[in-house]
């Protein structure tokens, strides 16, 4: 069953989060992912503690379905060796630190210049005129310097960071986006282009409401789980765990009421409006505790659920990892590697009609797996390649 990207090369110069995880959604659209790592370690994420099994979680979840080739960058018959891999490569991959790559002689600008038709993707930290370009990014220190963390937590204490690589997956969809445009484009001009993705940057869409409260005068508080303007709207206690609720409407308000069977809520004073609610949002809360409380968790749900009213039980992690929808919907898929037979790697949250879903095998490469039958390719011989490995080069 063809995918969409089935016949395109991506040569992929990435490590732990985002551009590999751009690397796996170009996978699983049907393209030939070859993974450059240095030869003996690696890339930093493959054997970073803890890795039980020969190789991080972390890893393992986000390189199933490419093939790894080693190649000692630093070595001028390495870089010759990825010149020779680029020369029929549509798409490159890269985050390295600023100007790493530049040092190398692998930038865009040297690249493009041999190369035209290749497409160049890069996802940096900030931009590559910040201020900030030179500082360590990571997801959770992006978190911080995008005011991500300001606006979370409670007002009585300092802000926290999200426990998900929400930056680092986002950037790595929106790299993955603008290479596809870019692909689009050269069936066009016969050209590719470079396509920059700062983690930064990708964090101004997920909270353009806030930047435009601010800049409208509005300060934002930090509301724990409750919404600055709709009331009710918070995790509230249930038997077995917690249920969240969102009343968006005033016709969500009043159903619960119903279901609480407190109608006379509707007429009170304190209660008519979402305005109102929230300057009481104390009282509120604790009135719609009271009746959660009593019920358990599930029980909750399906009421809700019924009468249409906004909501989610409240999962713990363990919960939503033993969950067997995840594996049903190919979210979770399960591998063997090095021996391991219950090795857990992602599949692709994009679903396309006139695919299983299964197309893109999920085996996890071994370190230089690869090397030999992809070297050979570019007509190195079998000699050439136990000579290179001697000398450290693959």
């Amino acid at each position: 069953m063809s995918l969409p990207l089935g016949g395109y090369r991506v040569i992929e110069l990435a490590q732990i989060y985002a551009g590999p995880y751009c690397g796996l959604q170009l996978a699983h659209f049907g393209a030939e992912v070859i993974k450059i790592e240095p030869p003996g370690t690696g890339e930093l994420l493959r054997r970073r503690p803890p890795a039980p099994h020969g190789a991080n979680s972390g890893f393992m979840m986000l390189n199933p379905g490419k093939k790894s080739v080693t190649l000692n960058l630093k070595d001028e018959r390495g870089r010759e060796i990825l010149m020779r891999l680029l020369a029929d490569a549509d798409a490159l991959i890269e985050n390295y630190a600023p100007g790493a790559l530049e040092r190398l002689g692998l930038g865009y600008e040297d690249l493009a210049r041999r190369f035209p038709r290749l497409v160049y993707g890069s996802a940096k930290g900030y931009g590559q005129d910040s201020r900030f370009a030179r500082l360590g990014a990571l997801d959770f220190t992006i978190q911080a310097s995008s005011g991500i963390v300001s606006m979370t937590g409670y007002g009585d204490r300092p802000g926290v960071r999200v426990t998900a690589a929400l930056v680092d997956t986002s950037t790595g969809m929106h790299l993955a986006a603008g290479i596809l445009a870019a692909l689009l484009e050269r069936e066009r001009t016969g050209r590719g282009r470079k396509v920059d993705v700062a983690m930064f940057d990708v964090c101004i869409p997920a909270i353009n409401g806030a930047i435009a409260a601010v800049l409208e005068g509005k300060k934002i508080p930090r509301l724990g789980n409750r919404h600055p303007i709709a009331c009710p709207c918070n995790s509230y206690p249930a038997r077995g765990g917690e249920i969240w609720i969102y009343c968006l409407t005033e016709a969500h308000w009043r159903q619960l009421t119903i279901l609480m069977q407190r109608t006379d809520l509707q007429a009170n004073p304190r209660y008519l409006s979402e305005a109102v609610r929230c300057k009481n949002i104390d009282e509120v809360d604790a009135l719609v505790a009271a009746w959660t409380s009593t019920l358990k968790r599930d029980e909750v749900v399906a009421l809700l659920l019924e009468n249409n009213i906004p909501c989610a039980p409240v999962r713990e992690i363990e919960e939503v990892a033993h969950d067997p929808e995840l594996e049903a919907r190919g979210l979770v898929r399960t591998t063997d590697f090095a021996g391991y037979s219950r090795a857990k790697v992602l599949g692709s949250a994009i679903k396309m009609s006139g695919t299983r879903g299964d197309e893109v095998p999920p085996e996890i490469p071994e370190l230089g797996e690869h090397t030999a039958e992809v070297l050979e390719r570019v007509g190195i011989s079998p000699v050439e390649v136990e000579n290179l490995r001697r000398a450290g080069v693959i």
